[in-house]
């Protein structure tokens, strides 16, 4: 019965895909099914296209994959970090989970938009525990803890991963972007020393494209954006940069237009929400912090213009939740955890000025932020206590 139940959610899976605005009705003329070899939880995929040399090295291309479980579907990965051999695209798939089912897409985005495979499913084999970081202090499991769940919105949501060009390797972040907010959802990430220690993000303020996701959803943020009559808005990280200064290479991924919000930069951005992200890094641990920094909507009236006059929707509110295990020093992951092992708790702000406040006022259980905003957070962490709310546990 799980066979067929899997295979049916499969076939679903596969539906889905095509039903977004995707440009996927001429797939067949471009892409062959792509072909998966599983090693346990790593699967190396490839996939024989029709565009001629040079053609895949000079757009956007890689892969798509996403777990499809009797629950839930998990969340969709874009892999862009590919290699290219003459008409070949293939890329190495790392830190599955084990004994899933997953669904792969191979995908190209060309002036017209984006053009993708059919998929192919896969089952991974067995984990054998944690795999080593290139830094071994980061504390990197099967599954991210982090993640929140994937909402189904094809004509509206994008979701990509980022993975660190330098130091420390492994993941940098994860974004939910909407096309119709012109701007992030959500921004979800690990939160540890090997990330934080160093000095790489003074020498670069690279604002760019984010290269996985469409560019012409995206809002031009080579400058900040412009408000009428209020004063401009700045370009406001979800993810900080100071969160990345590990190396130069992940710092820059920070940078990219859909890491970026419209932010009130006196009182707000340079004030409490500042304090914030600073305080954030007392709370760091061996174990790793875990957090999503989010952008709600309460109405759309608030308006402000990109450097090519698109209008982006300024959020009303912003929020962090952040999970960890309450000694630091478990050396497990936090699925492992019971729930009195973890502790949660969320931060909500609204958008505004704010004038001698500090964020422990803010503090809300993360079960009330997700009342709020209508996301589920932390779908990987089964016992997450995210009802309960420890105050004083926070540093912040």
């Amino acid at each position: 019965m799980k066979k067929i139940f899997t295979t049916l959610l499969v076939a679903l899976a596969v539906a889905l895909a095509a039903c977004g605005d995707e440009k996927t009705k001429d797939q067949a003329d471009w892409f062959l099914t792509p072909e998966a070899v599983v090693d346990g939880t790593t699967v190396e995929v490839s996939c024989l296209t029709r565009f001629g040399d040079g053609v895949l090295s000079a757009v956007g291309a890689g892969f798509i994959y996403q777990p499809v479980g009797e629950v839930a579907f998990g969340d969709f990965t874009v892999v862009s970090d590919c290699r290219v051999d003459g008409s070949r695209l293939s890329c190495t798939l790392n830190d599955l989970m084990p004994e899933m089912t997953y669904v792969v897409w191979a995908y190209a985005d060309l002036p017209a938009g984006r053009v993708q495979s059919a998929g192919v499913a896969f089952e991974t084999g067995k984990g054998g525990g944690p795999d080593p970081d290139p830094d071994p202090g980061v504390a990197k499991y099967k599954g991210w803890a982090e993640l929140p769940a994937v909402q189904e919105r094809p004509d509206d949501y994008y979701y990509a991963a980022h993975y660190c060009d330098g130091k420390p390797g492994g993941r940098n972040y994860s974004v939910c972007y909407s096309r119709d907010m012109h701007g992030a959802i959500w921004v979800a990430y690990p939160m540890h020393v090997s990330y934080t220690e160093g000095d790489a993000g003074g020498q670069n303020k690279a604002w760019k494209y984010d290269p996985v996701i469409p560019s012409f959803v995206q809002p031009d943020l080579s400058s900040s954006y412009k408000n009428s009559g209020d004063g401009d808005f700045s370009r406001g990280h979800m993810l900080a940069s100071n969160d990345r200064q590990s190396s130069v290479a992940t710092n820059r991924q920070t940078f990219y237009y859909t890491n970026m919000s419209p932010q009130i930069q006196n009182g707000f951005n340079g004030g409490i929400w500042a304090t914030l992200e600073g305080n954030c890094h007392k709370m760091i641990c061996s174990d790793t912090l875990y957090m999503v920094t989010g952008a709600y909507f309460a109405d759309k009236t608030k308006t402000c213009k990109d450097k090519t006059g698109n209008t982006v929707i300024v959020p009303t509110h912003y929020y962090k939740v952040l999970i960890r295990s309450k000694s630091g020093n478990t050396g497990k992951p936090l699925w492992e955890l019971a729930a009195d092992e973890i502790e949660c708790a969320g931060y909500w702000f609204e958008h505004k000025v704010y004038s001698g406040a500090r964020p422990a006022q803010f503090i809300k259980s993360v079960a009330w932020i997700e009342e709020q905003t209508k996301q589920t957070f932390f779908v990987n962490v089964p016992n997450a206590p995210k009802e309960k709310l420890n105050a004083s546990f926070w540093d912040i």
